[in-house]
């Protein structure tokens, strides 16, 4: 099955975190070889044929190289999580400028990276954010997503950017929509995990998405 897709070989960031497993799975049913990068392979609890576990470090660009070369497209799940969401941090883009440099000296191009709902401002963001989340942020994960967006627009790389709201564990309700922008026109502040999953590997299996940076929603 897996020589019948676009991009067979996926390399997977942050495999181990919420969004990365539920990645991992659902690119193994669609048959794609996966090859998850973590910090500690032992922990990792998926097995499958398809599937290789490897031990890496995302900010050291010169030990990715590697691990891509060879492989068909990339997909990074790598964040921050809980209270860390409210703490400078800069995982995005410097995990972001690693990512690209390898991908650049294996001449690999395809990559699919998640952000968030409103990483800029323009007119129809959500108050709620522009108003609250983004100031008592200062310097945290929407400030360092839309930096990382900008080194993937100004690269030569093939990207997709995946923007949805916020993430919950629910079960895939496969009834979301997909914009070319900052947010879904009236769409719920929440969406399963799962179905953002199934659109990262879905966004693989066509050329519609190309350069684009997708908010992903479920209407209310």
């Amino acid at each position: 099955m897996a020589a019948e897709l676009l991009f067979p070989k996926l390399v997977i960031f942050g495999a181990s975190g919420p969004m990365g497993l539920l990645v991992v799975q659902q690119a193994l049913q669609k048959g794609h070889l996966v090859y998850a990068v973590v910090r500690s392979p032992e922990k990792f609890n998926i097995k499958h044929e398809n599937l290789d576990v490897i031990k890496g470090d995302v900010f050291n660009s010169e030990s990715l190289v590697p691990v891509l070369e060879g492989k068909d497209a990339v997909v990074s799940c790598l964040g921050v999580h809980g209270s860390s969401l409210f703490r400078p941090t800069k995982l995005y883009s410097e995990t972001m400028r690693s990512i690209t440099s390898a991908m650049e000296r294996s001449n690999l191009q395809r990559i699919v990276s998640v952000t968030s709902w409103a990483t800029r401002k323009v007119p129809g963001n959500p108050k709620l954010i522009e108003w609250f989340l983004k100031p008592i942020t200062m310097a945290g994960f929407i400030h360092d997503m839309a930096a990382m967006e900008s080194i993937l627009e100004n690269s030569n790389l093939c990207y997709t950017v995946v923007r949805p709201p916020i993430l919950n564990n629910d079960p895939s309700k496969g009834d979301y929509s997909v914009v070319d922008g900052q947010v879904v026109p009236g769409a719920s502040w929440f969406i399963p995990r799962a179905d953002v999953a199934d659109f990262i590997v879905a966004s693989l299996q066509k050329r519609d998405w190309d350069r684009k940076c997708m908010a992903i929603g479920r209407k209310t």
